[in-house]
Order: structure tokens, then sequence, then C-alpha cells
């Protein structure tokens, strides 16, 4: 598969246009979604896959089971199913179940090398994993070990916070730091806001971060402010050349799109894996090169949940162009992928989250925050620090500036009850 993403263009789609055509043969017969979807209409490659409709994770999760192949019959290793992950919650409450059999875990350590070795990693690497253990299996944290696996590096997973009162292992973030230092590990794999009080903490105590060179950060978008203070932060307590490397990462696809340099865009790791779209969110027909539209996700190789022309929420570009540097083929996204139902209406004006967080980001740089909408139109930032009246304006004029709503800001702890930060959160209720 290594050799796929070194490939020229040409072998890339014919081996997508080879698994494709494999695989819509079994969903035809095999799975109860796109059976429906085809409704007796013969397709057999990518340039028909246009007549499909547009599957919403909304259609997903209320159905799981319509999204699962019928692999009775099929080799064992299509059959046995392997782990099964949590994505969205639903309506209800409850999370969505996505399925692996043991072949598609096979893919999934193939596409989590190419991921590795996309992003810079070495056989010497030692990884911190910094992804919590969760009550419910997900990816991030389980896949860290199986991507250590699938190069045979090492990891030590620092299993910061708690997941349940029947857990006793956790550790706190001096606890999650003395793992780093005392581990020697090289590389850095988290969520952004985590990995930051992490580096944060270590530099208040002085620990011994200078092996580290590199940090994987996935779960949250990253503007290019906080990742020059990250980088910053990295080189001051690691190795002078340390990067960040950001991933678009999806349970969906038990993994994530990579950048294999800062700035390089998000490259499809297993091309011969996943297939994507771009289309225009209100027609939903294809979008132009590079321009921004929905972005949809087909598995080429899975034999458990399966997804086609899957729309994963977001909004970005796609190019099929080469890498300029690292030369690969595979295809890429070019912009950091945004939620394509983000904007937030308040007080009559419609709110950009990612403009929020960036008006933040350039006066705040490491120190954690919040923005929340209340009741009564109000949009509150709360931030992880000292009061100081100072901070208090510039952050107010920052954002008034940027959005044209003024927030009320306070500080102190800033509260989170999900492994990863949500930066924006909206708390009215509904009418």
């Amino acid at each position: 598969m290594d050799d796929l993403l070194r490939a020229e263009r040409s072998a890339i789609d014919a081996a997508q246009e080879r698994y494709f055509a494999e695989m819509i043969a079994l969903a035809a017969e095999r799975h109860p979604h796109t059976r429906a979807a085809l409704g007796g209409k013969r397709i057999a490659s990518l340039a028909q896959l246009g007549q499909l409709p547009v599957t919403r994770k909304a259609q997903y999760m209320s159905d799981p089971a319509a999204f699962l192949l019928d692999t009775r019959g099929l080799s064992e290793v299509e059959q046995a199913v392997w782990d099964t992950m949590y994505t969205t919650g639903s309506t209800s409450g409850m999370p969505t179940p996505f399925v692996s059999t043991t072949y598609d875990f096979f893919r999934i350590l193939e596409a989590n090398r190419s991921m590795l070795r996309l992003r810079g990693a070495q056989p010497d690497d030692i990884i911190a994993n910094l992804f919590p253990l969760t009550a419910r299996p997900h990816g991030a944290f389980i896949r860290v070990l199986h991507a250590a696996a699938s190069m045979s590096l090492r990891v030590v997973s620092a299993l910061p916070g708690n997941p349940s009162p029947q857990f006793t292992l956790g550790n706190d973030l001096d606890g999650v730091v003395d793992v780093v230092a005392r581990s020697r590990a090289t590389l850095l794999w988290g969520v952004p806001s985590y990995v930051k009080r992490v580096l944060a903490r270590a530099e208040e105590r002085g620990a011994d971060f200078s092996a580290v060179r590199l940090a994987y950060l996935t779960g949250e978008g990253v503007s290019e402010t906080a990742r020059q203070a990250l980088t910053a932060a990295l080189r001051r307590l690691g190795r002078p050349e340390a990067w960040v490397s950001i991933s678009y990462g999806a349970t969906e696809m038990q993994g994530g799109l990579v950048e294999c340099a800062p700035g390089s865009g998000y490259h499809n790791p297993a091309p011969d894996q996943f297939y994507f779209e771009v289309v225009e969110p209100a027609t939903l027909r294809p979008a132009g090169e590079g321009d921004p539209g929905l972005v949809l996700l087909t598995h080429l190789r899975r034999r458990g949940t399966l997804l086609v022309r899957y729309a994963l929420g977001d909004i970005s570009a796609l190019t099929r162009e080469r890498c300029p540097h690292c030369g690969s083929w595979t295809d890429r996204l070019t912009a950091m992928p945004r939620r394509a139902d983000a904007l937030l209406k308040v007080k009559g004006t419609l709110l950009n989250p990612d403009m929020l967080v960036e008006a933040a980001e350039a006066v705040l740089g490491a120190t954690e925050f919040q923005f929340s909408v209340r009741d009564g139109e109000v949009l509150a930032l709360d931030v992880a620090a000292s009061p100081d009246e100072s901070l208090s304006r510039r952050l107010k004029d920052c954002v008034k500036q940027a959005c044209g709503v003024t927030p009320a800001v306070s500080f102190g702890a800033v509260a989170s009850d999900s492994w990863k930060m949500k930066r924006v959160v909206d708390q009215r209720r509904p009418m």
C-alpha cells in the first residue's frame, strides 16, 4: 500500500476503480442501505458514483444495522468482528457503533502505517499516547496502540483523566508530564487542547521533554496561530527542529488524513481504502478542483460498517495534484475542514465559530478558553487564567472586531465534559 502512495496518479485511479467495482458489487447484494439506494440500478465505476444519493450522518445514526455488510458465506477474516468503536451520539443520546471485521482491521493497520510514514515517524520513535481511555471504545486511544504496532514502534500510554468511578489507573496532569519525561518520548499524540496543557505544565515544572520532536494533533481544529504557539512551545521544551503535524480524523475512517509537512494539506493515507468527493453543499453537484464544498467519503475496502457517499459534515477543498512537499500523488484536502452547519446566530448576527477561536487565540496563545452562547443571546468567553482587566479588554476588542459581538469575559477554570475540548458551545435552551 505504501507503494501506491508513491505511484503515479493513474495507478491510484486504477486501484480505486478495481476496489470500488468489487465493493459495490458486494454492497448491491449484501448492504441494506446501498441496496435500497441503488433501487435496481447497476453501478460498476466511480464515474457513476454520483447516481447514488448522499448519505447523511443522521441516516447512519438512526439505523446503524442498515450500514452493516452481510458477510455470511465470505472468508473467516471477512466475517469475524474484530472490534466496535463508537462515533457521534444519536438524538436518543446513544453513541453509534462502527463495526470492523478482522479484514477491516488489517486495512486499518495498513492505513495507520501510511499515516505514520507520511508524518515522518522513525523506527526509533517513542510515542506518548495522550488520549484518555473512554467509557465506550473510541478510535483515538486504541488506534494509537495499533498504529504503533503497524511500524513496530514503542508506545507509552499516559492514561490522562478518569472515565468512570470503576477506573483506578488514571493520571493527573503532573502524572502525565512525568510519564512523557520518564519515557523519553519523541512523539506526543493527542487532542490540541490537551497537548497544549501538557506542554504548559511541563514548562512550568522544568520537565525534561528534550527528546520530543513531533506532536500529532487530531480531534479539534487548529488555527495557524495555535500551531505557531504549540510549535514554539515544543521547540522551547524539545528539539530545535520540532514541529506540529495536524490530521483530519474521523471515526468512519478509523484514522485520518494527515500532513506530511506544515501546511501541506491533509493526505489520504490509503487511497485503496477511501475515495473522497467534494460537492456543492446546496446542489450536491461536484465542486471544481480546489473549490470548497461538502466532503463525502466512500469506503472501497470494508466488510463491517460500510459507507457510500457519506457526508462527513465538513467543508474543505480537494486536489489530486502531486504534493510538492512529499511527492505523493494521493488526494489531499487543501484547507482545514470546518463544520458545514457551524454558523451561530447571536443578537441577529451570524457568527463563524472559526473566527471566534482565531480571535481569542491571537490574544491568548496557549491559554485555555471556551466560548458559549447562553440564554438571553449572551456570548460568553471563559478563560483559564487569573482575573486580568487589561486582558479582558483586549479580548473584547479583538472578538468584537472579528465578529461584531462583544463577549462577556470571565476568568477561572474551563469545564469540558468531553475528552476533547469544544471551543464554541451553544447552551441555549430550545424554544
